[in-house]
């Protein structure tokens, strides 16, 4: 009777891994399959926002900060050959508004600080796949030693492919600011682009080291910022906020795995 009991058990617990196992199977191929275009008010769409720092031709143990150009190469192109849409952030912002349709692949790319990689390395790519992304740069560091430098910035902005937004005055914990300077701060680093660039710039801020306050949010948003945390999450069309979009870090990992993490955090989230 005993083993009996035990088997009947133990064939349960298979069929519930082969009914998990299918059920994750079967949404991975919707997932990966999908090729429709949508309002925001027609379907709940997962939007991830992909951050990166540095692209070097070999990593040197900062595995956080790089990327390697190899590896982002078969990114961008893996996720090309499955249907994926590289959009911006002005398309985000039409999305949200109702003004334009979003493939239910999309995904925005966006590097912060300014490295000279993204000069050097990333910005040959970008022109070779004609890939959009955006680069949040750390005011107080363009021009210095190994940093982007506005001749640089104003080139790839030019180019079309690459949006400048700011990353902060000073790269300073938002925590350790009274609000209404902090805000003063994001406001001159802001203009300064705009300065620099010779335009109009939309206005797009990423909170260094992910840390945030709501009453910066709530500051930051009244002048008419988007703004970005760094929390791994991603962004759904019925959730989606303008003041508070998710991001994460698709570091060296392979597509497969991309594909995984998104799943898995569009379930989780």
């Amino acid at each position: 009777m005993k083993k009996k009991t035990m088997q009947r058990i133990a064939i349960s617990i298979v069929a519930i891994i082969i009914l998990i196992v299918g059920i994750i199977g079967g949404a991975y191929l919707v997932f990966v399959y999908s090729n429709q275009d949508y309002y925001i008010s027609e379907k709940n769409i997962n939007i991830p926002i992909f951050v990166y720092h540095d692209i070097v031709n070999e990593m040197t143990g900062e595995e956080y900060m790089q990327t390697t150009k190899e590896n982002f190469e078969k990114q961008i192109l893996g996720l090309r050959k499955i249907g994926y849409d590289f959009i911006r952030y002005d398309d985000l912002i039409a999305y949200s508004k109702g003004e334009k349709k979003l493939h239910e692949k999309s995904i925005l790319i966006a590097f912060d600080d300014g490295w000279k990689g993204n000069y050097e390395i990333l910005f040959p790519i970008l022109k070779k796949h004609n890939i959009p992304i955006a680069i949040n740069i750390v005011d107080n560091n363009v021009g210095t030693e190994g940093a982007l430098t506005w001749e640089q910035i104003k080139e790839m902005n030019e180019s079309g492919l690459v949006d400048i937004f700011t990353h902060s005055r000073y790269h300073e914990d938002a925590n350790t600011i009274a609000t209404n300077q902090y805000v003063q701060d994001i406001l001159y680093a802001h203009n300064h682009i705009e300065e620099k660039l010779g335009k109009k710039v939309t206005k797009v801020f990423t909170y260094p080291y992910g840390i945030k306050g709501e009453e910066k949010i709530e500051a930051l948003k009244k002048e008419g910022f988007v703004q970005n945390l760094t929390d791994n999450k991603i962004n759904k069309s019925k959730q989606l906020d303008l003041s508070r979009l998710h991001r994460e870090y698709p570091l060296n990992d392979s597509v497969e795995k991309i594909l995984l993490k998104i799943l898995y955090r569009s379930i989780r989230y």
